[in-house]
């Protein structure tokens, strides 16, 4: 049987583990795992910290691409929306039911993405399988600043954030972003 040591903690973890059962990081054999059926999902789940485009200004729309299926999702909201998945009468914001959200295990209320000054911030709402960011886990109800081309990860179902910018309703190009002052 085979098996993988995590590179974060050195537990050992079931050779199909996506996950540490241990810490929650992102384990090796993750890193190189692809989906069959499509042609959208990249190499890797996880990759170095980096500094990105941070910035989500008011034309700014925010895409969710589900990678295991290449479906684009888009969140639009003014103060917060609330990602999970549906169940009897408890509805989030963003349903991502349509996507295997159970089977993922991702929970009804699984994290919650919050507009504030000019960022996109992710949070975990405590969450059974957790919410990770670029591959480290997210601790309960501390918000993190999400940047474009981010992965979040909610339980196992891995989505690619996208900031996107919308033209202007005159035909015009949206103007450039004005960092927020200090």
């Amino acid at each position: 049987m085979n098996e993988q040591i995590c590179q974060k903690c050195q537990r050992v973890n079931p050779a199909e583990a996506l996950i540490c059962v241990g810490c929650g990081h992102l384990l090796p054999a993750s890193e190189h795992s692809r989906a069959p059926e499509s042609p959208h999902a990249t190499q890797t789940l996880h990759r170095p910290s980096r500094w990105g485009t941070a910035y989500f200004g008011d034309e700014s729309v925010l895409q969710i691409r589900i990678l295991h299926s290449g479906a684009c999702v888009e969140a639009s909201f003014r103060r917060e929306c609330v990602l999970g998945r549906a169940a009897g009468d408890l509805v989030p914001d963003l349903d991502l039911s349509p996507h295997g959200a159970l089977a993922m295990g991702v929970s009804r209320q699984h994290a919650r993405l919050l507009r504030r000054f000019g960022t996109v911030q992710v949070e975990d709402l405590g969450s059974v399988n957790g919410t990770f960011l670029n591959g480290e886990r997210l601790l309960p109800r501390q918000p993190r600043i999400l940047r474009h081309d981010d992965e979040l990860m909610l339980g196992r179902l891995a989505l690619r954030i996208s900031f996107e910018r919308q033209p202007s309703q005159d035909g015009q190009p949206p103007a450039p972003p004005v960092p927020d002052s200090p």
